[in-house]
């Protein structure tokens, strides 16, 4: 069962800073091929728009990573 936590603001982060506040998980090459397969990487999920902006809930993202090392 999946349940849903309350998101706050404080988990999001704006999708180009990913690779570099983790570039032991992503290199800027692949965060950007990530970015633009999240649709069917597993990723999606983890992924907020606001407005034209898109951001990442470091929360979800780190559970659809997990996730994807359990299947």
């Amino acid at each position: 069962m999946n349940t849903q936590t309350q998101v706050t603001l404080h988990d999001l982060t704006p999708f180009k800073q990913i690779p570099k506040k983790y570039p032991h998980l992503y290199s800027e090459n692949s965060w950007k091929w990530a970015v633009a397969n999240r649709q069917h990487n597993g990723l999606a999920r983890a992924f907020r728009k606001v407005g034209k902006k898109l951001f990442v809930n470091e929360l979800e993202l780190a559970q659809c990573i997990n996730e994807q090392v359990t299947k």
